[in-house]
């Protein structure tokens, strides 16, 4: 199977620096990395290391235990400080340098690249060269794009990457941001190793059995507004393990509830402050209500984090898909 017809535009300049890129070269993560950063950052740093570039592989988490399967998962580091400036930084899906923990500004020195590759649509541009596409699913997409641009090769375990970076970010090819695109692009990953089965059962089927009783009390604790258009889920601070909320996509059952129009995830991570996941149908932008409380991301994913109790970001929340939806 050939490579999808129509590919996205590539910036020459972006090309130019990666395919020869000079000195060290970092590719730096987030906190909390998910699926397609992860996918991208190692699919993208395999390519790289197999034509020759030595690179550095770090964020300041680590990669979560469900997605350690990745081929080439063991290089991500982990890192608490900076180690020295690099020459060459590459972010991939961090929408806003911030969520480097402050790795960025350890590794930016005086000439330092930074290449900023993203499709989110609030992308904060702070790259010195910055490639955002926000029609992509996901930035996995646009590394499939950017390997063969390089003129570098796409092995199994690359396909195996950015395969699961497509596959997370559009909620098994659920979601509507999956186009015939997006599915083409699976296509010729599989034809290039990517295993499907595989990459399901690493992310759906490595439960343990206090993990599945624990969702199962979770579920029970979901809400939903009287007129059935928003559903949320509740979480105290220390309720659940971080590893659990690392393989489970909670905010994904009370979207799938029929009548829900608008979801949200409400995690208390300490004194004062809720982090929120929002999902919505395609009726409410939550990105735009993400945006109103300082967050981001897209129409029907995004994320922020609100200063108060649970009770009051709930109830804030609720106020804003309300509006949202022509309610008061």
């Amino acid at each position: 199977m050939g490579r999808p017809e129509e590919g996205l535009r590539v910036p020459r300049e972006l090309v130019k620096l990666l395919s020869r890129p000079r000195g060290r070269v970092l590719l730096l993560g987030t906190v909390q990395p998910d699926g397609d950063l992860l996918g991208s950052q190692i699919g993208l740093g395999l390519a790289l290391a197999n034509a020759g570039t030595p690179v550095t592989l770090a964020g300041p988490h680590p990669v979560p235990d469900v997605f350690r399967f990745l081929p080439g998962a063991a290089l991500v580091e982990r890192w608490e400080v900076a180690t020295g400036s690099f020459d060459v930084v590459i972010l991939v899906d961090c929408p806003d340098p911030s969520r480097t923990g402050g790795l960025l500004e350890g590794v930016r020195g005086a000439t330092t690249s930074v290449v900023n590759i993203d499709h989110h649509p609030d992308n904060k541009g702070y790259g010195t060269v910055n490639w955002i596409e926000p029609e992509a699913s996901a930035t996995g997409e646009m590394v499939y794009d950017l390997i063969p641009a390089l003129g570098f090769k796409v092995t199994a375990e690359i396909a195996t990457n950015l395969f699961t970076a497509l596959h997370t970010d559009t909620g098994s090819f659920r979601y509507s941001n999956t186009t015939a695109r997006t599915l083409r692009i699976a296509a010729d990953l599989v034809a290039q190793g990517a295993r499907p089965a595989a990459v399901a059962g690493a992310l759906y089927e490595g439960r343990r059995v206090e993990d599945l009783r624990r969702l199962a009390d979770l579920l029970g604790r979901v809400e939903v507004s009287p007129d059935g258009q928003v559903a949320w889920l509740l979480l105290p601070h220390g309720s659940v393990p971080e590893s659990f909320l690392e393989a489970e996509d909670l905010v994904t059952y009370p979207r799938s509830i029929a009548s829900v129009k608008a979801a949200f995830l409400l995690r208390e991570v300490g004194a004062g402050r809720v982090k929120v996941s929002l999902r919505a149908k395609g009726e409410v932008n939550v990105g735009k209500i993400a945006a109103a409380f300082g967050g981001g991301g897209h129409a029907n994913a995004a994320g922020c984090t609100i200063l108060g109790s649970l009770s009051e970001a709930r109830d804030a929340l609720l106020r804003a898909v309300a509006d949202a939806l022509g309610k008061r």
